[in-house]
């Protein structure tokens, strides 16, 4: 099309050019103009880019032989709107809505080149210079070519208050300083209210300093603006979801309130059932979670023909396996596999489902078979060792762990960049996590005191990193895992050179704070450490405490498990009535060698045949592994210490505190 106040120059003038000739003196000046009336007719016929680059070409030439004042302004206009139309059509296959073309990297290189030329030809050309700013704010751009590209909008944008609304929200997002990123944003939306992406930034932005309100004013106002479609929902609720700690009970509400509208609008989108079953996840409503990831494997198998979507059936396999429904789990799983046989998660937590039926050697099987698969994970060479010692075969984990500890040596830290180091050193932490808990079952204090401490003192090392690499206010938890199992054995243990009461008493009660007093395994090893020091009033106070928690857990959610825990509490209590400290040693694989049907014979101190179960069941749970992901994302009530059962004078197996939300978190 031609281009607004571009006339074209008439073929009266190139005869006339041809009759006159260079009599005429200014004629010399329109030498160019066959080529650029030739431009005209093609841009206006021009249906490939190959035509616009002709018309260029032309424009050009027309130029090099000479035009009037007057016909090179057009000449230049011409060849600006021909090189953006190209550069426009390019970064079309860029920021396709669906999906970026995987050669998007040239096109971006192609495009700029045109753009370069096209403000060469017409400075003032505000278009072109915003597409520049978009397409450097893309990976790997030039961020001071795109700052340069957006100042020239705001100083040529004149009238058009859609470029200029979209310079500063581009400007806005391209300065670290926040009182200036919260200026521009304003600007852009008072200029144009229509334009919802500043709206969107600045209600992130609202939530990373705490308006809340702000935030939820602007999120309001986006989901109520024209056009808004379900997926702008979808966003909205993923962005919610991504501020981590923030993302509180407050924001977890408003996410809830927002799907309920968007599942008003379209109940057949699978995605927003999904979502909010993961929401009610977070809250801790798993019953609310089942529901509505049922409805959404409803909704699937009705608009889709099988097998589905896979995924789902094992996002509600996940739930069910911590509300302890196994069967249902197994159902689930069973279901996916036999879609796909080798999905890794569907294997995974058919392991943890059989795990938790105390199938051990088919779980160890399960865990294997992703091992093999994937020998350069480590968390699952550290699930299988905590399978091992769930199995009471402790000494098969702890090969397994000394091999990783062995990978993630302290020489290795010097020699890798910090994030790989900050990985070694974690995962070296974790292993010797689970290595000191393997050595509670062989009765190895020292070693498992040994292990624990470094361990604790890596995750000390790691959260320092962390604190101050990251940039909200938020802190970083301690591992409670670690403080909690330390101050177990340094309460428990039949070995006096092991125990030390005051420091147990202190790691427990740091572990007691980190999880908000609200664990009542923590609360049962701070009264352990008490009663190590002689101090019963303050052991029987804090078992009191846990049973309590227990109690309260039970009536809001009751499992074999806390009911378990219940008759353990309670032995502990009884104990610290009679002023008498608790003991624990174990050796699992020589009273399973010794005892192998797990009968209890007269005068001998082992667990009666119901503790030596609970011990097994205790011990899949307590390992300290996360189930579904790496130990670096765990969260505080992730990491147990013993088992619910008070075996006798001599001692306790390792007491659960496990919760298993965070595996159907992740």
């Amino acid at each position: 099309m031609q281009s607004a106040g571009i006339k074209k120059i008439g073929g009266i003038f190139a005869v006339a050019l041809l009759v006159f000739g260079p009599t005429l003196g200014w004629t010399q000046d329109n030498l160019g103009s066959a080529d650029l009336d030739q431009a005209f007719d093609l841009k206006i016929k021009a249906q490939s880019t190959r035509d616009l680059d002709a018309v260029v070409k032309l424009c050009k030439s027309a130029i090099e032989k000479g035009l009037d004042e007057e016909a090179k302004i057009q000449a230049q206009q011409l060849a600006a709107a021909s090189l953006f139309e190209h550069a426009d059509q390019l970064a079309q296959r860029i920021f396709a809505e669906g999906g970026q073309d995987a050669r998007w990297q040239k096109y971006r290189s192609e495009a700029l080149a045109r753009l370069g030329k096209a403000v060469e030809y017409q400075p003032d050309l505000a278009t072109a210079h915003l597409m520049i700013a978009r397409l450097n704010l893309l990976p790997g751009g030039d961020r001071e070519a795109a700052k340069a590209a957006v100042e020239k909008v705001v100083q040529v944008g004149g009238e058009d208050r859609e470029q200029l609304s979209n310079a500063l929200f581009m400007r806005a997002s391209l300065t670290e300083d926040k009182d200036a990123q919260l200026s521009d944003l304003n600007q852009s939306i008072k200029i144009n209210p229509k334009n919802m992406d500043p709206v969107r930034v600045r209600a992130l932005y609202y939530l990373s300093v705490d308006e809340t309100d702000k935030a939820l004013e602007d999120i309001n106002q986006l989901l109520q603006s024209e056009n808004v479609k379900t997926q702008n929902y979808i966003e909205t609720v993923v962005l919610l979801m991504t501020l981590g700690p923030k993302f509180d009970e407050k924001l977890q509400g408003e996410a809830i309130r927002i799907l309920d509208r968007a599942i008003e609008r379209d109940a057949d989108d699978v995605r927003l059932f999904e979502l909010r079953s993961r929401i009610n996840i977070l809250r801790e409503k798993l019953d609310e979670a089942v529901v509505d990831i049922t409805k959404a494997i409803e909704t699937d198998r009705r608009i889709n023909p099988k097998p589905g979507n896979i995924g789902l059936l094992t996002e509600r396999a996940a739930i069910y396996l911590e509300q302890e429904k196994l069967d249902e789990a197994l159902a689930d799983v069973t279901e996916a596999l036999a879609v796909e046989p080798m999905l890794a998660r569907g294997v995974m937590l058919r392991g943890l489902i059989l795990m938790q039926q105390e199938d051990f050697s088919a779980a160890i099987d399960d865990i294997k078979l992703l091992a093999e698969s994937d020998p350069e994970n480590q968390s699952l060479q550290r699930q299988l060792a905590m399978l091992y010692n769930a199995a009471e075969e402790p000494t098969k984990a702890i090969e397994i762990y000394d091999e990783l500890i062995k990978n993630n040596s302290e020489e290795k830290f010097a020699k890798e960049s910090t994030e790989l180091q900050f990985a070694a050193m974690a995962e070296r932490s974790a292993s010797l996590r689970g290595r000191g808990d393997a050595r509670l079952s062989t009765g190895e204090h020292p070693g498992a005191v040994a292990d624990f401490e470094e361990a604790l003192k890596l995750s000390e090392e790691l959260r320092q990193i962390q604190e101050q690499e990251n940039k909200s206010d938020e802190p970083i938890p301690v591992d409670d895992g670690i403080l909690n199992n330390l101050a177990w054995v340094l309460a428990t243990s039949p070995d006096a050179e092991v125990r030390n009461g005051e420091r147990a008493v202190k790691l427990a009660t740091e572990a007691a704070e980190a999880t908000k007093f609200k664990q009542a395994h923590i609360l049962s090893t701070l009264a352990s450490g008490y009663a190590e020091t002689g101090d019963f009033e303050n052991a029987k106070k804090w078992i009191e405490k846990a049973i309590e928690v227990n109690r309260q857990e039970r009536e809001k959610a009751p499992t074999k498990r806390n009911s378990e825990q219940q008759l353990s509490l309670q032995k502990e209590f009884d104990s610290y009535k009679k002023s008498e400290p608790w003991r624990e040693l174990q050796s699992v694989e020589k009273d399973k060698a010794t005892n192998p049907e797990g009968k209890d014979e007269a005068g001998d101190d082992k667990p009666e045949p119901a503790e030596k179960e609970k011990k097994a069941e205790d011990d899949k749970k307590d390992s300290g592994e996360k189930p579904d992901s790496d130990k670096k994302g765990t969260s505080n009530d992730d990491n147990p210490k013993k088992s619910d059962e008070q075996p006798n004078k001599d001692g306790k197996s390792n007491q659960d505190g496990k919760s298993d939300k965070d595996s159907i978190k992740s």
